[in-house]
Parts: C-alpha cells; sequence; structure tokens
C-alpha cells in the first residue's frame, strides 16, 4: 500500500504512530496510508527563515515565471492525477478535470498577471495624494510581502484546485506555503506536492506538506503568518479564536458553509434557451462532484406560475442521473460517492432534518444499490430533492435556511416573482458565496443587484442572449471573487489582485513629494 509522506523543514517525513488509512470511497478499499507529522514548529521557522527569504530574494516577473512553468508540470501529469482522484476521491473523470484543469488555470492566471506588478519589491496602491490641501508631503500606499509563513488548511471536496489555487497567489505575493490538506483526499494532494517538489525546480523551503491531523500547528503561529482556512464554520471559528492566532492578531481567511441560491425570474419560459440554460446548470451545481461543492445550488426560488414546469424539467433529467449514480472508475456513470462515510451519515442526517421544513419529492437516502459495486458497499447517495411551500420559502428558521447538506441536495422554493420577496428568502441564508439570476427583465436584474449583493460574494446574471456561451455558475474563475459574507466565511479569495491582499501588507509611505516619486520609481 502507498505510504504517503508530509514534507517538513526540506525533508521527507514519515510520521509516528498508528497509520491512517485512505480508502477508496466508491468500493471502501484502502487505497493509501499515512502517518502523523511532528515538530510543527521547527517546520515553519524553516519556511519563514528559508523559504520566505528564497521568494522575495526573484521579483515578481520571477515569481510569475514560476507559477507559469508549474502549471505546465502539473498539466503534463495530468492523467496520473485524475487516476488518483477517482481513486481516492470517488470523483468521475470529469469531476477529476474539474479539479485539476482549475488548480492548473489559477497557477497559469497568477503566473500572467505577474506581468502587471512591476519590478518590485514593492507594489503601488493608487497615487501618491497631498495629506492635506497645498501640503508638499504625499502619501503613498505601497504593498510588501509579509515576513511569515501561509498556512493553508484545505477542503476535502478540491485537493487540487484548492491546493494550487492559495500556491499561486501566495508565492506571486512572496510568502512560503505549509499546505495542510483534508485527510480523507489527501492522496492527490500529497501526490502534487511531490511533482511540485521533485520536479519544480522551488526555492528551498518555499512548500511545506503536511499530512494527517493538524496538531499543534496553530500553537507556533507569528504575526506575520496568514491562514486561510476552507471547511466548516464550527473550525472556522476554532481557528480564529485559537489564543495564538488571537494574541498575534494573525490573519485568517474563511471560506466556510453557502447556502448558494438561484432565482428564477417571472419571465423565464418553458421553451427558451434561458430556461434550457436553467435547467441544466442546476443539474450540474447538484451533482457535479456529487453535490460536494462550496458553490452547489442548495436553493432553487421559482415563481409560484412556473412551480410545476421548473420542477417536472428538473425532475426528468435527475432521474436519468440518478441512474448513473456509481463507480466513477466506469464510463457510464454520470455522479461518484460522497467522500467519506461520516459525510454521507451527516448528508442523511441532513436530509431528515430538510424533511421538517420541505417535502421530499425525489430520491431515496437509503438506497443502497448503484451502478457498478456490490450492495451497500461505498457512500453514495442518490440525488435528493425537496420542495418547499410559499409561506415555509418566507419562514428564515426554515431548515433549507440554516442547514446545508454537502451531497446532492436541494429544495425548491416558490416566490411571488418579486425581487423583495426572493432578496428576504435569499438573506434568510445569512451570507453565500454565489447566487444566480436567471432573467431578461432589465428592471428585475438591476433591482436584483441592489438587493441581492450584500448577501453575495458574487452574483452570476444570466439572460437568453448570453445562454449558449454561459458557464455553470459554480465555476470559480481566478479573476472573480471567491469568498461571501456572513456564514460564508466573510472572507474572500482569487479576484485577481484583490486575493493577493491577504499575504501584502498595506503601509503607507509618507514624504516629500520629490523624494518620495524618486524613491518609488512614479516620477
Amino acid at each position: 500500500m502507498k505510504q504517503w509522506k508530509s514534507y517538513l523543514a526540506g525533508a521527507w517525513n514519515e510520521g509516528q504512530g498508528d497509520p491512517i488509512i485512505l480508502h477508496n470511497p466508491a468500493t471502501e478499499a484502502p487505497v493509501a496510508e499515512l502517518r502523523r507529522a511532528t515538530d510543527l514548529g521547527a517546520a515553519l521557522r524553516h519556511a519563514r527563515t528559508v523559504g520566505g527569504p528564497a521568494l522575495r530574494a526573484l521579483s515578481p516577473s520571477d515569481r510569475g515565471a514560476l507559477l507559469s512553468r508549474l502549471a505546465k508540470l502539473v498539466h503534463d501529469h495530468r492523467e496520473e492525477l485524475i487516476e488518483i482522484a477517482i481513486d481516492n476521491g470517488g470523483n468521475t473523470r470529469g469531476d477529476a478535470k474539474f479539479d485539476i484543469d482549475g488548480g492548473t488555470a489559477v497557477l497559469a492566471a497568477y503566473g500572467h498577471l505577474a506581468g502587471e506588478l512591476g519590478p518590485g519589491p514593492w507594489i503601488l496602491e493608487g497615487e501618491a495624494e497631498p495629506i492635506m490641501r497645498g501640503s508638499k508631503i504625499r502619501a503613498q500606499h505601497v504593498l510588501v510581502p509579509r515576513l511569515g509563513v501561509a498556512i493553508h488548511i484545505n477542503a476535502f471536496n478540491f485537493p487540487a484546485w484548492g491546493m494550487l489555487g492559495k500556491l499561486a497567489v501566495a508565492w506571486l505575493c512572496g510568502m512560503p506555503v505549509l499546505c495542510k490538506p483534508a485527510t480523507s483526499t489527501a492522496a492527490l494532494a500529497a501526490r502534487i506536492a511531490e511533482i511540485l517538489i521533485e520536479e519544480g525546480q522551488l526555492p528551498e523551503g518555499a512548500l511545506s506538506l503536511l499530512l494527517g491531523p493538524v496538531g499543534d500547528l496553530l500553537d507556533h503561529v507569528d504575526p506575520q503568518d496568514v491562514i486561510a482556512f476552507t471547511g466548516s464554520a464550527d473550525t472556522g471559528a476554532k481557528i480564529r479564536n485559537h489564543p495564538a492566532v488571537v494574541a498575534g492578531s494573525v490573519r485568517v481567511n474563511v471560506e466556510a458553509d453557502s447556502l448558494n441560491a438561484v432565482v428564477l425570474g417571472p419571465d423565464v419560459e418553458q421553451g427558451t434557451e434561458l430556461f434550457d440554460l436553467a435547467i441544466r446548470d442546476l443539474v450540474t451545481e447538484l451533482t457535479q462532484k456529487a453535490g460536494q461543492k462550496c458553490t452547489a445550488t442548495r436553493r432553487v426560488l421559482v415563481p409560484q406560475d412556473r412551480l410545476e414546469e421548473v420542477r417536472e424539467a428538473l425532475l426528468e433529467r435527475l432521474q436519468e442521473l440518478a441512474s448513473k449514480t456509481g463507480d466513477p472508475a466506469l464510463k457510464e456513470v454520470r455522479m461518484g460517492p460522497l467522500s467519506t462515510a461520516q459525510q454521507l451519515h451527516d448528508a442523511r442526517t441532513g436530509v431528515a432534518a430538510l424533511a421538517r421544513s420541505a417535502e421530499r419529492i425525489m430520491g431515496d437516502p437509503e438506497r443502497s444499490e448503484f451502478v457498478g459495486v456490490d450492495r451497500g458497499k461505498g457512500w453514495f447517495l442518490e440525488p435528493i430533492l425537496f420542495q418547499a411551500t410559499a409561506e415555509a420559502a418566507l419562514d428564515p428558521e426554515a431548515a433549507f435556511h440554516r442547514l446545508e447538506v454537502f451531497g446532492p441536495v436541494a429544495t425548491l422554493l416558490p416566490y411571488d416573482g418579486t425581487i423583495a420577496a426572493a432578496a428576504t428568502i435569499v438573506g434568510a441564508g445569512r451570507g453565500s458565496l454565489v447566487s444566480t439570476v436567471y432573467s431578461d427583465d432589465r428592471g428585475f436584474v438591476a433591482e436584483a443587484v441592489t438587493r441581492l449583493a450584500p448577501f453575495l460574494g458574487r452574483l452570476v446574471l444570466a439572460d437568453e442572449k448570453t445562454a449558449q456561451g454561459s458557464m455553470s455558475p459554480g465555476c470559480v474563475f481566478p479573476v472573480v471573487n471567491h469568498g461571501g459574507p456572513g456564514r460564508a466565511g466573510g472572507g474572500g479569495e482569487l479576484g485577481g489582485r484583490a486575493g493577493m491582499q491577504l499575504y501584502l501588507q498595506r503601509t503607507t509611505i509618507q514624504g516629500g513629494a520629490g523624494p518620495l516619486a524618486r524613491l518609488l520609481g512614479t516620477t
């Protein structure tokens, strides 16, 4: 059995104690093992004292060239990585490509962005301004790399994209990274780390890999460090409130739970390309990665008089897909299992909770036979669809506004077709990563932007003209913000330059206009 190792303080670390077994989620067969790493304080010190200076010695353009080279390197190993994602992640081939290609795309995008940053070692933000009217003293904001370690604690559902996306931004900013992937699907991240370390010609100390439990890692954080976490809101709260994090005012970015919504406008009619797009997107967002995406659609707002036609179209597509759920290693399978037995247990518990606020109109959470696997084997959940009443949809305490079931589960919510009602329903989720409005009504869309945006990190607008070229709203591109207010964690990643600010210190340089211009190269 393959034994994956941590990479800490410049060396591969076999770890200690009993092995932690990684499984194939479709067959439950063991596929690899790893062990708990120790001496994490030394690992952070090595990254700070060796990796940080080595990265900051490179110009932004040099760091960008590094990212571009690494993007090609990972892509060259694509087929091998896809097989690992199927074996340990329960991904279909399409889901695996979505994860891996998404990660390489972010590396490439931030490699290209480096060309806009100037020669360094600082990045200018805006222009110098007089500190008061008539003064010859100017103030110029600059962004400089922080001198600590970027600690990345990543989620189980996107072991490639989550890892590579965060790495790209931190490295471009000149910060070394300690990557801590989720244990259950760590094989893909571990192999990517091997490739980057052994073939990527990284500066010494630029990348550390911690497999298994986080241990006492956070006890050793420094005020110059940064923590970027993707996972549950409860774990995010524990990180923010860790004594060492609080004492050092350590920067923490959290991307957590999200009850993402879709709003169908009252003008969207069956038979139009926009209607077809909405149904296609709903199926994708409900079932891609077996619904285990932070951007997956959980709540579907449908005008009351369109409810029946939307429901029937959606059920037809989902029932076909349910018949093709099973072992993702098989070509005919369209959706694989959830990642772990615990994930399946939690999803079933969540489905039971949703049933107290809405009627289950499709799906059996106890189904035990799936394509290509023995009866009762694997951690599978077929697509499940609920439908609430219009009255329940407006209840902020309803389970579908409080609980994210992390699987192929969504709820149809009828509403009266007004943005006022839609905003009430969307807002009841207390903050989301992304929501989508399907409409050609300009007034409806304009009001949607005003009333929905405060609850969202990203608002996708879909109309008839762009339907053919539209991308599924769950796709997170390097230039868009990935984060959201409230229960979504209150953070933000990517977004082009915006995502770099987590890893940079904004400092005002104040001085005489002439000397300041000469120093900063703005003359």
